[in-house]
């Protein structure tokens, strides 16, 4: 008799905290903080705003200050979720980061749209940036010298491409630019320069190069046939709160992976 009145005093309870309207689930609410890789940055400012569009109790403010800066501003505390175009390496993988890849990317090289050169090989690519080649009439272009542009220390741009291309050499002396527009705009300025950014990025003031014949396209990454490829990741400082995990999880849901195929960017789910 005592258990059936528990059991009526139970359903009581219940019936009357539905009735009040009272939710059982809690909104989650605040305000979430990422900021990193200039790359990954432009892909989640788009990503944030659908985001919030679906879940206005939460603000997603996206800072742009490069991997590095990202990846020191998850362990620190500075931003609750950082961004990085590259993998962690050096001392990093101690500092208690959770990695989460969102999507993966390629490296295309740039050049003018006036500049005939269309394809280079990875061993030309290494020459080039490691100034072995200097002139565009080595690789079959004009006969000018090659203006290399690279992106500034910190950047995962950078420390993907280095890694890739032409490994642990040093990089000629060369014209540093701050972001991807900033390259970008360097090379559309320039007939005689050369650089890298990412495919999604590429407008009609540059022209992307095929690599060993390979386009820097989506497919192509996805087949592991383009030779420059990285990650975009996201980083928390340990496991994620509930509310980095709310965004992370939407990104890396069925949502958040079709947009960023609608980009032109590999998903990986």
């Amino acid at each position: 008799m005592k258990r059936v009145f528990a059991l009526v005093l139970i359903v009581t309870m219940l019936l009357s905290i539905a009735g009040t309207g009272i939710a059982t689930t809690e909104v989650l609410r605040g305000t979430l903080v990422i900021g990193g890789s200039t790359t990954v940055y432009v892909v989640t400012v788009l990503l944030a705003e659908r985001f919030m569009e679906k879940y206005p109790d939460i603000r997603v403010e996206t800072h742009s200050v490069g991997s590095t800066a990202g990846i020191v501003g998850a362990n620190e505390g500075t931003f609750d979720i950082g961004m990085s175009s590259r993998w962690l390496r050096g001392d990093e993988p101690g500092w208690g980061l959770t990695e989460f890849v969102v999507y993966m990317d390629g490296l295309a090289p740039i050049v003018h749209p006036t500049n005939p050169v269309r394809d280079l090989t990875m061993k030309q690519l290494k020459k080039i940036f490691i100034g072995e080649i200097t002139n565009w009439k080595e690789v079959g272009g004009k006969d000018m010298p090659i203006t290399v542009i690279i992106r500034e220390e910190g950047s995962g741009a950078r420390g993907a491409f280095e890694d890739i291309v032409h490994e642990d050499i040093d990089p000629a002396p060369t014209l540093i630019l701050v972001g991807t527009g900033g390259v970008r705009a360097g090379v559309a300025g320039d007939p005689s320069a050369i650089s890298y950014i990412t495919p999604v990025a590429v407008d009609e003031t540059v022209r992307a190069l095929t690599v060993d014949g390979v386009e820097a396209i989506a497919a192509n990454v996805l087949a592991g046939t383009f030779p420059i490829i990285r990650p975009a990741l996201f980083l928390t400082k340990g496991e994620p709160s509930p509310l980095e995990q709310k965004f992370i999880d939407w990104v890396l849901g069925p949502e958040g992976q079709q947009m960023l195929e609608e980009m032109g960017l590999v998903r990986v789910r």
